[in-house]
């Protein structure tokens, strides 16, 4: 199922869970979380299309994104928030006592993780900010979970980095379970930024609860993302509507 260039996954978010859960011993895959904003810098960042095309998954992360994936021909079951598919993995986690390797997330809210979730043994990495551009950092973060074989490998450093480190991690060889891009999904665990209530996230209104919840760092950020996504939208509406028409 593809559309914006992005082979999407079809199936439920149960399917998944139980997918990851079975892979989560092996060698170590990953998955990203495709939004619009995703869609605007995968237009022209060539690293992040390379990290996207080796990862395990592409899940819809935004009930934005959608309906105008249903109007370009895919159909998916439904969004799979990344806040809510780690939130889901980590309860998991927590029930049966995994191992968790986490890079990046604040020190203060890997605490409140620790404190909330006591079955999980979290392997933290902290590195500096903009390591990606340095070759050492990197392979710091490599050698570190690489050390910590764990089932689940949450990687909190926001795109694109996390996806970069994702692709270090799968071509390193030396590392196992599943890796989760999901930039601050941990934030809204830890409770050091509200998540939208369950009726605003199926009103598909979650992006404007953030707006509201952190305007400064969000307002210009989406705002940008939402001029530059209309013409990619435009372009690949005709182009499924052209192709859908050759069909008939």
């Amino acid at each position: 199922m593809k559309a914006f260039d992005i082979e999407f996954y079809g199936g439920s978010k149960e399917q998944l869970i139980d997918e990851i859960v079975d892979v989560s011993t092996q060698s170590f895959s990953y998955i990203v979380t495709p939004n619009v904003q995703h869609v605007v810098q995968l237009e022209h960042d060539e690293a992040l299309k390379q990290a996207y095309a080796k990862a395990r998954h592409r899940i819809c992360d935004s009930r934005v994104l959608l309906p105008l994936l249903r109007a370009a021909n895919v159909n998916l079951n439904d969004a799979i928030p990344g806040s809510t598919l780690t939130e889901d993995l980590i309860r998991l986690a927590d029930r049966h006592r995994w191992n968790v390797c986490v890079i990046g997330c604040e020190p203060g809210n890997m605490d409140r993780l620790r404190h909330r979730f006591p079955g999980i043994s979290f392997h933290h990495y902290w590195p500096a900010m903009g390591f990606i551009k340095d070759e050492q950092a990197v392979q710091a973060c490599v050698d570190f979970v690489a050390r910590h074989p764990s089932r689940l490998v949450i990687l909190a450093l926001g795109c694109t980095t996390q996806e970069v480190m994702a692709q270090r991690l799968l071509e390193s060889g030396n590392c196992t379970g599943v890796g989760l891009c999901v930039g601050g999904s941990l934030n809204f665990l830890a409770g050091a930024v509200p998540r939208a209530p369950r009726w605003v996230q199926q009103f598909s209104l979650e992006w404007l609860h953030r707006i509201c919840t952190e305007p400064k760092r969000l307002t210009g950020r989406y705002a940008r993302d939402a001029v530059r996504f209309l013409p990619i939208l435009v372009r690949h509406l005709k182009q499924s509507t052209f192709t859908w028409g050759a069909r008939q």
